[in-house]
C-alpha cells in the first residue's frame, strides 16, 4: 500500500470515527475523518480519498443518487457503505477485520489513470 493513499470515513458517531481512524492508522493509512454527509461533500482541502468509508444511514433515500454525487466528486476514490451494526460488541472485531482486508484489496487497486498511464 502507497503512503500516498487516503481513507476518508464517515459516520456521525465520534466513537466509531475514533475507532476506525485508530485501527486504519495503525494498519498504516492516511485517514481523515468527518461526521455528515454535508460536510464530506462541502470538502475543499483538495485531498482526494482512495477509499471512502461511509455509514449507510447517511445515505438518506436514494442510494444510487447519493453515489453518483459521490463519484462525481471523488472519481477514483472507491465507495464502501459501512454495516449499521458496526460498532455492536458481539461484531465489531470481525467486522473490523474484513474492513481491513477489504481497505487493503481496494488500496492495492490500480485507479483507471494508473491504468491509462502505463
Amino acid at each position: 500500500m502507497g503512503a500516498s493513499k487516503i481513507v476518508t470515513v464517515v459516520h456521525p458517531d465520534s466513537r466509531t470515527r475514533i475507532l476506525l481512524r485508530s485501527v486504519l492508522q495503525n494498519h498504516g493509512c492516511e485517514v481523515l475523518t468527518d461526521h455528515s454527509w454535508s460536510h464530506l461533500l462541502s470538502d475543499s482541502s483538495g485531498a482526494v480519498p482512495a477509499v471512502i468509508l461511509i455509514d449507510r444511514s447517511l445515505i438518506h433515500q436514494d442510494v444510487g443518487d447519493g453515489l453518483s454525487i459521490l463519484q462525481r466528486k471523488w472519481v477514483d476514490s472507491e465507495i464502501v457503505l459501512l454495516p449499521g451494526d458496526l460498532m455492536t460488541a458481539d461484531t465489531v472485531t470481525s467486522t473490523v477485520t474484513q474492513l481491513l482486508a477489504h481497505v487493503d484489496r481496494l488500496l492495492a487497486m490500480k485507479t483507471t489513470r494508473e491504468i491509462l498511464s502505463v
